[in-house]
Order: C-alpha cells, then structure tokens, then sequence
C-alpha cells in the first residue's frame, strides 16, 4: 500500500460508490464501483498505465486490514457538526 495519509484515503474513497451488504451470518460483503475520477487517482497513485482489479483488491484489503479504524476516524472529523455523527478530536 503507498504512504498515503488517512486524509488522502478518506478522498480517494469518495471518489467510489461503496455499498455494503451483511447476509444472515454477519458476513460483509463490499459493492463497489469504480469511478472515472476513482480509476485515474488509482492508476497515478499506483503507477499504472492501465487499470488492473487485482492490484485495486488487494489495495482495498489492505486497507480494510490495516488503516481502517485511522480512516474512519478521519471520516468522522470531516463530518459537518449537527449532521447526527460524532466529532472525533
């Protein structure tokens, strides 16, 4: 995964349409379209001339595995005050 900061990540994520579905077990499964946007971030970020699911996969892992909990916080501060989330300093 590059050093991107969880700012940064909160952006590109943005920039995909995300949707998530749990089946009877608790188990999550990820929906996600890619934007035009999403896809030109993506292949400049990674170096890439073309775009390629597999290196977007384990990207998406990775950072579902490592940074997720970073991530979420910096989506939490970037939200309006009153909008019904909480402010993480």
């Amino acid at each position: 995964m590059s050093n991107l900061t969880e700012q940064e990540i909160v952006e590109a994520l943005q920039l995909l349409d995300i949707r998530t579905e749990a089946d009877d077990e608790g188990n999550i499964q990820f929906n996600i379209d890619v934007t035009e946007e999403f896809e030109a971030w993506f292949k400049k970020d990674q170096g890439l001339k073309k775009w390629s699911e597999k290196r977007f996969n384990d990207w998406f892992k990775g950072l579902m595995s490592e940074k997720l909990p970073k991530v979420h916080a910096a989506m939490l501060r970037r939200q309006e005050p009153g909008s019904g989330f909480l402010e993480v300093d």
